[in-house]
């Protein structure tokens, strides 16, 4: 039996504790705030020099580029005589937003001219082939740059001193030169865009703008939350950034209540909470500016709530059991499922897989015809389930009232749902994908790679690299797989349910009951939601990755919360579990440099990769 959910000011301290202990480690050195927030515009040719006060040394030119494509000649000498150095593009892909372009030039000068000429570049949503939007702009030559950056061999920044722009009268070529201070240089992921942030991150900065986002191939909960970001700390890296820590720091107390509820114990909630606190993929996933924090968190918040309901039915039984639980699990869902198309539905169905499994086990002892069984499993509580149906349509799409607001029919609104249904079926490829399977062993045997990499910068001050790569802490994914696999066996009595094949194999009349011990619901909680947010990637032919298994982790904390509550009463199991927790946060320092983006050197980040599979920038 589930017990009831009893909180105390202990509980309350160490949730307290917990999330501030997770927000101070996880915003630390997320991104930049002191930001460039102004850009140039342009959609011919241009042509201007800066002044540098006096020959420099110069090794590289980084522009920094808002959006938009162009190329770049480059010349350096005098106002009255250039002499060419080269030419370079900067964009290759119209999806890239605040991105640096770079030409390495190293000379020896105090002027350098540049001639930009923008290119075609399409600024359309995706799948505005089928879904037109009011924003629409056909492909036409543009380019925005928000700064210019110099660096010498040292790489120390070399500081714009003036700009004047050539043959014209441009009076915002001001723009590119007027925030020097404000750019890293060289830069590292505190202060551009990384991995899929160039989709989320940007749809979040178009929605405070008012526009209707590039990025369309998910619903927009999650970017809209993140707008909430952007529009407290402007265009900026923490400001893309900040929601997800937020919201991954509310997810700690969520573990520990899920952890509480589930055993009725300070620790149990105080393992689920802390392993989770210090699980390697929450940190990472926390500190980008992509979506996967808040489906996570909305998931959990369905998961609790709906274990309010599931142990009031077992205790008071169908009847007598309030539906509000239930309604606002569904409710949670519906927000996870209006954040990140199709994913978060795997998890809720587990919870599904609960409640027929319980409805069955009822119905089996119901006096009766097999027709009034029938009848009577769709009583409790299927009706109310398809009555809500309706509610996770009426959150779902009023997550899209922004964009009608902009713009968007209804109708459109439906077709958008079509082309994101075929685009998350079809055949999405990447070779940095990764097998289901190997998830949580988090490495494969044939050398291919597991970890994703989300960003790495080189040549660092000091030869040191910045590599952020996201996968598990080993002493939480590894011990809570043996440990779910252990649940799994105890939990559905398999060692009985074996016995008794052997002996009908055998043809020995005697029977073992299965069930004789009885059912522990918190084990079968545990396996079953980790089965469905697992097992549905055997059937996904689209490219998946390792963070794809975020949904999976929080059962992992629980499956080795269960065995700590069992044995925290006695001496060994006191100290197993504190070696698991000691362990956990040994590896979290360990490899925070790799986790994080901080920099490290090379040799370092070589000493961290135990298989082949790891990549650590190298």
């Amino acid at each position: 039996m589930i017990p009831d959910l009893k909180i105390t000011k202990k509980d309350i301290v160490t949730m307290v504790l917990l999330s501030v202990l997770f927000f101070s480690i996880a915003a630390y050195n997320l991104g930049e705030i002191n930001y460039a927030q102004s850009y140039w515009e342009n959609t011919s040719n241009s042509a201007f020099y800066v002044d540098l006060g006096s020959s420099q040394q110069v090794q590289k030119v980084y522009f920094f580029v808002r959006q938009g494509n162009a190329t770049v000649q480059v010349s350096y000498g005098s106002p009255d005589n250039w002499n060419y150095m080269g030419q370079f593009n900067l964009e290759s892909d119209e999806r890239d937003f605040y991105k640096f372009y770079d030409l390495t030039l190293n000379i020896n000068t105090q002027y350098l001219e540049f001639n930009v000429t923008a290119k075609e570049y399409d600024s359309r949503p995706q799948f505005y082939w089928v879904i037109s939007n009011p924003t629409d702009k056909a492909p036409s030559p543009y380019v925005a740059v928000t700064e210019i950056g110099l660096t010498n061999s040292d790489n120390q920044q070399v500081v714009i001193q003036s700009i004047t722009a050539l043959n014209d009268s441009d009076t915002s070529i001001s723009k590119l030169a007027d925030e020097q201070g404000s750019m890293e240089l060289p830069p590292t992921y505190m202060s551009k865009m990384y991995f899929d942030e160039i989709y989320f991150a940007r749809a979040a900065i178009e929605f405070a703008n008012d526009h209707v986002p590039v990025e369309r191939t998910h619903p927009p909960l999650g970017k809209l939350i993140q707008a909430v970001g952007v529009m407290a700390f402007g265009e900026s890296p923490f400001g893309w950034r900040i929601m997800g820590v937020l919201f991954a720091s509310l997810m700690v107390p969520l573990m520990y209540l899920i952890g509480k509820k589930l055993f009725g114990t300070w620790i149990a909630g105080f393992s689920a909470s802390f392993l989770f606190t210090f699980d390697f993929m929450h940190f990472t996933m926390a500190r980008i500016g992509t979506v996967d924090t808040y489906m996570v968190f909305f998931t959990l918040l369905s998961q609790l709530l709906f274990l309010f309901y599931f142990s009031s039915v077992l205790k008071k039984g169908w009847k007598d059991t309030s539906v509000l639980p239930l309604v606002l699990s569904v409710a949670a869902f519906a927000c996870a499922f209006a954040t990140k198309f199709g994913f978060p539905l795997f998890s809720a169905l587990g919870l599904l897989a609960l409640l027929v499994m319980l409805r069955l086990r009822d119905v089996k002892n119901l006096k009766g015809s097999l027709s009034e069984k029938y009848v009577a499993f769709f009583d409790k509580p299927a009706l109310l389930l398809i009555a809500c149906m309706g509610l996770v349509a009426v959150i779902y799409f009023a997550a899209y009232i922004p964009e009608m607001a902009l713009g968007n029919s209804p109708i459109q609104i439906l077709d958008l749902q079509n082309a994101m249904f075929g685009f998350h079926s079809g055949g999405v490829s990447d070779s940095a994908s990764s097998a289901w399977w190997s998830w949580p062993l988090m490495f494969s045997p044939d050398g291919h790679q597991v970890t994703r990499w989300f960003d790495v910068t080189w040549n660092l001050p000091n030869n040191t690299v910045s590599t952020i790569s996201v996968f598990g802490n080993p002493a939480v994914w590894w011990v809570g797989f043996v440990t779910v696999i252990v649940l799994a066996i105890e939990g559905f009595h398999v060692e009985f349910a074996l016995r008794n094949l052997w002996q009908r194999i055998k043809k020995v009349p005697e029977r073992v009951s299965i069930n004789a011990g009885g059912w522990d619901a918190a084990a079968i909680f545990i396996v079953v939601v980790f089965a469905f947010a697992w097992l549905p990637f055997v059937f996904i032919g689209r490219a998946a990755y390792i963070y794809h298994y975020y949904n999976a982790v929080p059962m992992l904390c629980l499956a080795i919360t269960y065995f700590v509550n069992r044995y925290w009463s006695k001496p060994y199991g006191k100290v197993l579990a504190v070696v698991v927790f000691a362990a956990a946060v040994a590896l979290f320092v360990m490899f925070y440099p790799v986790i994080s983006g901080a920099p490290t050197t090379l040799e370092y980040a070589k000493t961290l990769k135990w298989f082949p599979s790891w990549y650590f920038a190298t």
